[in-house]
């Protein structure tokens, strides 16, 4: 654990950092106040009525993906490792008049009444996998968030995209996809402002099956795991049609079957 907080610990200071600078490339208050929705259509149909539902949205940054869910109907909570991204959420939540219940934690650490309370559905995705540096301990916190016979639902880019990357306009393969070993980084690629970071920051690349065998082993039933292309044009730029022939991203869907106990 003292390693994992390592880690953790770090990547605190790298959120914070950029987490105004950050916010300010998110959809507003007044998107969700209207009924706003940053949720891909996919992820909103297999996810089905959440009307009523406990909704626990893990690595939630500043919310926008919780605050969809809210307005779908869900009674949800977002959990973020970064307090500085988390009070941007509260203020933004408050604006939009929306009841997200907002709680900055590190994900290894989610307070014991959470897991008492039990959700529906548990929620993560949008490059979150990447900051994990323990997979085992992860899965296990998510079978405990959920009810018996709730659904965690991944949205997430696929491992393999993170190992490729536009050089002198060629597509190269930059990072071995069987690392599983910490890289260290400083600034931010994918929103303007970020390059400027200088705090480090860790990333993890987790081949697929690590997460799937990792959420089988801590209980949860796969349901569907499906692979799309990727529509990150941040990434690739005019290369994207290239790398539409390799998968960019997933959707899984895994159940905990177990009793109430």
């Amino acid at each position: 654990m003292a390693e994992t907080q390592k880690y953790t610990s770090q990547n605190r200071l790298a959120w914070d950092e950029i987490a105004e600078v950050r916010h300010k490339k998110m959809q507003t208050a007044e998107f969700f106040a209207r009924g706003g929705c940053t949720l891909g259509a996919d992820v909103l149909a297999i996810a089905g009525d959440v009307r009523g539902l406990s909704l626990c949205h893990l690595q939630c940054a500043t919310g926008e993906d919780t605050l969809s869910w809210a307005t779908r109907g869900a009674h949800a909570t977002g959990i973020d490792l970064s307090p500085k991204q988390i009070e941007l959420a509260k203020q933004k939540a408050a604006a939009a008049g929306l009841p997200v219940r907002f709680i900055a934690s590190d994900i290894y650490a989610i307070p014991e009444y959470l897991f008492a309370g039990k959700f529906d559905i548990v929620f993560t995705g949008g490059g979150a996998i990447v900051w994990l540096p323990d997979l085992q301990d992860w899965a296990k916190s998510i079978a405990q968030l959920l009810k018996p016979g709730g659904r965690l639902i991944i949205d997430e880019e696929h491992p393999l995209t993170g190992c490729m990357e536009v050089q002198d306009g060629v597509i190269r393969i930059v990072e071995d996809y069987f690392g599983r070993k910490p890289e260290a980084f400083v600034g931010w690629s994918h929103f303007a402002g970020g390059e400027n970071a200088t705090e480090k920051k860790y990333e993890f690349t987790w081949p697929l099956g690590d997460v799937v065998t990792a959420l089988a082993q801590a209980g949860l039933r796969i349901e569907l795991l499906e692979e799309r292309p990727s529509q990150a044009e941040w990434r690739f730029g005019d290369k994207l049609k290239e790398v539409a022939r390799l998968p960019g991203e997933y959707i899984l869907v895994a159940r905990n079957d177990r009793e109430q106990g």
